[in-house]
C-alpha cells in the first residue's frame, strides 16, 4: 500500500466517523463537546455541516 493510499484510506476514515458523530447526537439531541485551547466548548450538532 502506497503512502497515497494509506492517507486516502485514513481521510475516509475520519470523514465515516465525523458523519456517524454528528448523526448520532442529532439523534440524542446532545450537544457536541470539543476543547479549543483549553476552553471547552459546546456546540449544536444542527449546526455542524455533514
Amino acid at each position: 500500500m502506497s503512502e497515497m493510499e494509506l492517507e486516502a484510506k485514513i481521510s475516509q476514515g475520519l470523514e465515516l466517523t465525523h458523519r456517524k458523530i454528528v448523526e448520532e447526537h442529532r439523534r440524542n439531541n446532545q450537544p457536541l463537546i470539543f476543547s479549543e485551547n483549553g476552553a471547552v466548548q459546546y456546540v449544536d450538532p444542527f449546526a455542524v455541516a455533514i
